[in-house]
């Protein structure tokens, strides 16, 4: 993603990307975490310290410890297990190659829900423009003037056609954990508004444009009923 001819990575100190399985690009699990250089910060200390937090507090990673004679190493904190294998590694690797090409395959998917679903009395996502430009990872749809039952009715009758939608995302005070420890989505209103008529349709490099065409009919067919 892009934005005012910036890269998403390079906007924010600090800068976290997810490779789950159905990210843009995945390594099947894991992530990756970047930051800017600042004077005074010491990115050594910073890398350290993040591999540190990712491998139970171990000072040597496993290739440290595969060196002769160098078994030895400590636990320095009680951290987390969070780091990327080799293996998830190269498959990141061998997914970037292709990256180019699958941000043009889902842009062209993007093209055509935008044109499929003109005069519909829906808002879609502004995903490109003059000062942007969108990964295309999701192609959310606000359905006006409707509500969570309308939506979710849609998502049902979507799936007797075999077409899989979604929402993103449920507000984090609507979960049980969170409701839990005294969280009311009475007291955030703008996050229920983005949630309660939003549904999202399929985007993904393996649909082919007859796949593309049959969410549009379908999708247009229902909300029009």
């Amino acid at each position: 993603a892009k934005w005012h001819g910036k890269m998403c990575g390079e906007i924010a100190d600090f800068t976290s990307f997810s490779f789950h399985a159905v990210k843009n690009l995945t390594t099947a699990e894991g992530g990756a975490l970047t930051w800017r250089n600042h004077d005074g910060v010491d990115n050594e200390s910073l890398y350290k310290q993040f591999q540190l937090l990712s491998l139970h507090g171990q000072n040597k990673d496993a290739l440290a410890k595969t060196r002769l004679g160098a078994w030895e190493y400590d636990i320095v904190a009680p951290y987390y297990k969070c780091n990327m294998t080799d293996v998830m590694a190269g498959i990141g690797l061998a997914q970037l190659k292709r990256y180019p090409e699958m941000l043009y395959r889902r842009r062209e998917i993007i093209e055509r829900y935008n044109e499929g679903l003109k005069g519909r009395d829906v808002q879609v996502l502004d995903h490109f423009g003059d000062d942007h430009s969108s990964s295309g990872h999701l192609y959310l749809v606000r359905l006006l003037g409707e509500d969570v039952e309308y939506r979710n009715a849609v998502i049902e009758r979507m799936a007797e056609r075999g077409i899989a939608c979604n929402v993103h995302y449920k507000p984090l005070p609507m979960m049980t954990a969170y409701k839990n420890l005294g969280f009311d989505i009475a007291d955030y209103p703008n996050a229920y508004n983005q949630y309660h008529n939003e549904i999202t349709l399929p985007l993904h490099t393996s649909l082919t444009d007859e796949d593309v065409e049959y969410v549009i009919s379908n999708f247009v067919d229902i909300i029009s009923q």
